[in-house]
Order: C-alpha cells, then structure tokens, then sequence
C-alpha cells in the first residue's frame, strides 16, 4: 500500500513539474498541460484503486441498532407545567 501512495505522489509531482514548465514555454504549452492532465489521471487512478482495496478489506460495520428490552429504555421527559 505504501507504494502506490509514494507513486501517486511521484506522478503529481510530475504534473506540478509539467505545469511549471508550460508557464515558462508558451510554443509548448498545450502539450504540457496534457502531459500534466495525463500524470494527475494517473495519480487519481493509483489512489482509487487504493481506496477500493481498501474498503473491500474493511470488516463490515453494523448499521442497526440492537435490540433493547423496553425496561431499558428511558421515559420520556413529562410535561412542563406553568
């Protein structure tokens, strides 16, 4: 798991890298700016494969709530008076 994080990173780097470049080469720029979209795909890529391991792994979370004995449940407050 560690991996694909560092190569997420490595690859936005990248990218800052490419844009940085298209500021400073105009005759370039569009290609830059698609080679810094193209390594961003990568990165969002990387880390949503992580994510979707990830969560596939996780142990199920109960949702429900368990069942309580009606003597265990609080009364409701009375009513206020005056």
């Amino acid at each position: 798991m560690e991996r694909g994080l560092k190569s997420a990173e490595a690859y936005r780097a990248t990218a800052l890298l490419c844009r940085q470049q298209a500021a400073c080469d105009p005759d370039n720029r569009w290609k830059l700016l698609g080679e810094a979209e193209r390594w961003e795909h990568l990165a969002e890529k990387i880390l949503a494969s992580r994510q979707k391991n990830s969560t596939a792994e996780a142990p199920a979370i109960e949702t429900e709530m368990p069942n309580v004995p009606p003597s265990r449940v609080l009364p409701a407050k009375p009513p206020r008076l005056g």
